[in-house]
């Protein structure tokens, strides 16, 4: 939605929970006799039964998005979380990704696959509450550089994997990509690949009848001896011991 210079919305009283992302301008939005400002790349977070009245930019154009969730969908947890929650927050990458995926729903979802809205929706305000957390205490995003490289590792299951090809995907220098995941992650790059691959082993143990070594060789394990030693290290038992205490139920 895009409203010219002066526009304005409201005064209407708040049905959802509703989250309001403004991409250019700025809304300047009167809750109940308190005011808020959203401004671009923020997302303000709108509850049910406020009396709202938004007044967009006087010198520019705004250009804005919205996601609501109706209150029925929303349970306790969530909706007590959703009272302590600041009122504007940074718009994270999470929560670009899912308004794309909401945005590209087909037009009839709602009709014929209610649920994924609402899953959508739900997901949404999660991210609102997490984001809004990790922003109170002062933790940053994590950088494009290293999104790059968590997408390449999980999507490079079997390769074989070193420092430089880390930072070469991430297109940072060797040292910046080992900063990055000790400031982020807190770890090393090498360890995050071992322990990422060790999991998706233990979930293949769990799930397939395949043998050590053929979990091992698809995880991007040179040996099984290698696979076993970081089973035993991330999990405490050999891997067939793994497997025999998930099959046991």
């Amino acid at each position: 939605m895009i409203y010219e210079p002066g526009g304005t919305c409201g005064p209407r009283v708040q049905l959802d929970y509703q989250l309001v992302v403004v991409l250019e301008g700025e809304a300047r939005v009167d809750v109940d006799g308190r005011a808020r400002r959203v401004a671009a790349g923020e997302v303000g977070l709108f509850r049910p039964g406020g009396r709202e009245f938004f007044q967009l930019s006087l010198a520019q154009k705004t250009h804005h998005t919205w996601c609501a969730v109706h209150p029925a969908v929303v349970g306790r947890d969530l909706a007590e979380a959703c009272g302590r929650a600041p009122a504007v927050v940074r718009v994270t990458r999470r929560f670009e990704q899912l308004m794309e995926l909401g945005l590209g729903l087909p037009r009839d979802t709602g009709e014929h696959s209610p649920g994924l809205a609402e899953a959508l929706g739900l997901a949404a305000l999660h991210e609102y509450v997490f984001s809004a957390t990790r922003q109170a205490r002062g933790e940053t995003e994590e950088p494009d550089a290293l999104r790059r490289v968590l997408e390449w590792i999980g999507q490079a299951g079997e390769h074989a994997v070193d420092l430089p090809t880390l930072a070469a995907e991430a297109c940072v220098s060797r040292a910046q990509l080992v900063k990055l995941f000790r400031e982020h992650l807190g770890t090393t790059p090498i360890r995050f690949v071992w322990e990422t691959r060790t999991r998706r082993g233990a979930q293949m143990l769990r799930e397939t009848g395949l043998t050590v070594g053929e979990v091992a060789y698809r995880c991007g394990f040179q040996t099984p001896f290698h696979f076993s030693r970081w089973v035993k290290e991330l999990f405490g038992v050999a891997p067939r011991a793994l497997r025999a205490q998930a099959w046991r139920g």
